[in-house]
């Protein structure tokens, strides 16, 4: 039979397998390795089962395999694609190995099996026993594949890897490496139900699962398909499971929820920001209208005694533009870190305060002189005047004194300040508001509601914390946190 397949490809020697447009750098590599490669192959026509080229290894080595070429042809009759043989005579065995395939033709490398596992033998490695293996092509191919494989046994237990599954968990191998034992599957009575269905019917399940990555000791998240493999596959009887990492997509929907919440959030900020911008202004605006049509048909007696109503709405109106923008300048300014002298900014803005409140409290500032923290002086001016301003205005008049201690405390991660006031104090059903913006806790309050919210959004610019401590009608403490290394 070879000597007729000889005599026809005389007349074709030129003959090379047609290439699919974009397949030019992949079929120029398997001609390469078709002319220079140690196993004997060739090129066959699938429809008419012609031989349309061979390699010189295959005219060297015809005798081994030129009696299997029938049955070749038979085993193959009705193929459009080829699937790997494995072919016996005698004492030998020979592997048809499809390497290349296109338009009806298929590049087909022969291995012969025994002489691979007697070569091993001799040089003390391990018998050849796995396909994947035996072929060098499919070898190469399989580890260039961006997802991971592993051929098990009815037990789970490895029998191949390819190099992606070894990068998914992180770490080498073992040899009893068991694949069920290493996943974490959510549902593990459906993952059971869907190997028993395979096992039953045959075809592809698919389930999803986490793994422990060792090396980057992170979780991973993969999507797998198994499907239950056997001796008409030329493989040892178990199952090929290919997993796809889904980590970074499940990183990406979480973000993406996690904007889409935040989002929401800035849009319900934002419009109860503009109804209160709106409420805020018209009510200092409408006493300011209000008064003036007074004044137009009083005496000079009354206006003099309107003038204090005309100043409170105009330290309404400023107080406020002045909050709005400190709110802005907050979001659009570059923070400026400088060493700020702790207690000479502190007493700076507690006499800035009494200045505007006519009250002297009995202040104790247990605070170095030479006390720096490196921060935004500014950002870090505004927080502690509103902090104070708040002390000044709830203040309990009930009591003989005011009182305000301020002191400081640091550790290797922060700054500690405390501000504590011996004021009206603030009651359990307020304190989980405190911090929202525009909102009012006592019917003491003459502000805008604010000074607190806007004191933890600068306090966060500077990387800082605060949070409140109180007992009404006895005390208040504010603690603020301010990094150590920034």
């Amino acid at each position: 039979m070879f000597q007729d397949l000889h005599q026809k490809l005389k007349r074709n020697q030129n003959y090379c397998l047609p290439v699919e447009r974009g397949m030019e750098r992949d079929f120029l590599s398997f001609t390469d390795f078709f002319e220079s490669g140690k196993d004997p192959m060739f090129i066959i026509d699938l429809r008419s089962h012609q031989y349309l080229n061979v390699n010189q290894q295959f005219v060297n080595n015809h005798n081994k395999f030129d009696s299997l070429l029938s049955k070749f042809e038979e085993d193959i009759e009705g193929e459009i694609e080829l699937r790997s043989l494995q072919l016996s005579h005698g004492n030998q065995t020979f592997l048809f190995n499809p390497i290349f395939q296109t338009q009806g033709k298929a590049l087909v490398q022969v291995l012969e099996l025994n002489e691979l596992n007697s070569a091993a033998r001799d040089s003390g490695k391990k018998l050849i026993e796995h396909p994947f293996v035996d072929m060098s092509v499919n070898r190469e191919l399989l580890n260039k594949l961006p997802l991971g494989l592993i051929h098990t046994n009815r037990q789970f237990e490895s029998i191949w890897i390819n190099k992606k599954f070894k990068s998914l968990f992180g770490r080498e191998i073992e040899k009893d490496f068991n694949f069920i034992d290493a996943i974490y599957v959510k549902s593990i009575s459906q993952f059971w139900d869907k190997i028993e269905t395979l096992n039953e019917e045959g075809g592809q399940v698919n389930f999803s699962f986490v793994i422990h990555n060792l090396k980057k000791s992170e979780e991973v998240f993969i999507n797998a398909s198994a499907i239950a493999v056997g001796k008409k596959h030329h493989l040892e009887e178990g199952f090929i499971f290919i997993l796809e990492d889904k980590t970074e997509n499940m990183h990406f929907s979480e973000e993406i929820t996690k904007q889409n919440l935040a989002l929401n959030q800035i849009n319900h900020e934002l419009d109860k920001f503009l109804y209160s911008v709106s409420h805020n202004i018209r009510g200092p605006i409408a006493s300011l209208e209000g008064l003036l049509k007074v004044i137009e048909i009083s005496d000079v007696q009354t206006v003099n005694e309107l003038k204090h109503h005309l100043r409170l709405n105009l330290r309404l109106l400023n107080g406020f533009v002045s909050d709005i923008s400190n709110v802005a300048t907050n979001i659009h300014t570059h923070v400026n870190l400088v060493e700020v002298n702790l207690r000479d900014v502190l007493e700076q803005m507690v006499f800035f305060v009494d200045n505007i409140y006519d009250v002297k409290p009995k202040l104790n500032i247990d605070i170095p002189n030479n006390y720096f923290v490196r921060t935004d002086a500014d950002r870090f001016g505004i927080i502690l005047k509103s902090l104070l301003k708040n002390s000044f205005q709830y203040r309990d008049t009930r009591k003989d004194q005011f009182e305000i201690s301020i002191k400081v405390t640091q550790n290797e991660d922060f700054h500690l300040i405390e501000i504590t006031d011996n004021g009206i104090g603030i009651s359990e059903k307020v304190k989980p508001y405190i911090f929202d913006m525009f909102y009012r806790g006592t019917e003491l309050s003459n502000g805008n509601g604010m000074g607190l919210y806007n004191s933890r959004e600068i306090l966060k610019k500077i990387e800082g914390t605060m949070n409140i401590e109180s007992k009404e009608r006895e005390w208040t403490k504010v603690k603020i946190y301010l990094p150590t290394k920034v």
